[in-house]
């Protein structure tokens, strides 16, 4: 499936700390298409922690040029599966768990980008507001940001809007610094450009 994609490039610390990852791939280069998504895959370019989460900028390239976007990732995520991989009874669900913000122009060219993945091309531009979203966790530990590992999430969007509720699995690699966005299903392609772009 391509979730286990080679190192992006060597990092380098800035002054405040933060550490920057600086070469980008295709965000549609290790997509498997074979089941007709259009997962996208991002490399982080800096990971900022704060007291209770992680704030990533993610970037790539499409069609040469660069996109991109910031997720602020809560710390620390219950796990929503038990060691046998059952539901946590306890749940796993974790209200604005992840808080998508545009970087600008390359946030703007990122949701362009996935129109045309998507099938559904869009001029407008990615939304200046905080897109806050559900998540679930789909781990069997809590999901330590601190430490090198390979978490997974499934995140809802507008549960409470009929036109607007749309689900995308979003998964994090801290050790190959890669951001990986997948479809949950087709049907959600055009309220997720809404979303994006409202």
């Amino acid at each position: 499936m391509g979730f286990f994609a080679t190192l992006f490039g060597c990092g380098q610390t800035n002054k405040s700390g933060t550490k920057e990852i600086v070469k980008l791939e295709e965000i549609t280069s290790k997509t498997d298409t074979s089941e007709g998504f259009s997962d996208i895959f991002l490399s982080i370019q800096s990971d900022t922690k704060t007291d209770s989460s992680h704030i990533y900028v993610a970037k790539g390239l499409y069609n040469g040029k660069t996109v991109g976007i910031q997720f602020e990732v809560k710390s620390n995520m219950k796990n929503g599966l038990t060691s046998d991989g059952q539901m946590n009874s306890e749940g796993g669900f974790i209200k604005n768990a992840i808080k998508t913000n545009s970087i600008g122009q390359e946030s703007d060219a990122l949701v362009k980008a996935l129109g045309e993945l998507y099938l559904i091309p869009t001029t407008n531009l990615f939304t200046k507001q905080i897109i806050t979203s559900t998540a679930f966790s789909l781990n069997q530990k809590i999901a330590d940001l601190d430490k090198s590992d390979y978490y997974k999430f499934k995140l809802f969007f507008e549960d409470d809007s009929e036109d607007l509720y749309s689900e995308l699995f979003f998964n994090i690699n801290t050790t190959e610094k890669i951001i990986e966005l997948h479809e949950k299903d087709q049907e959600y392609r055009q309220p997720l450009i809404k979303v994006f772009t409202k």
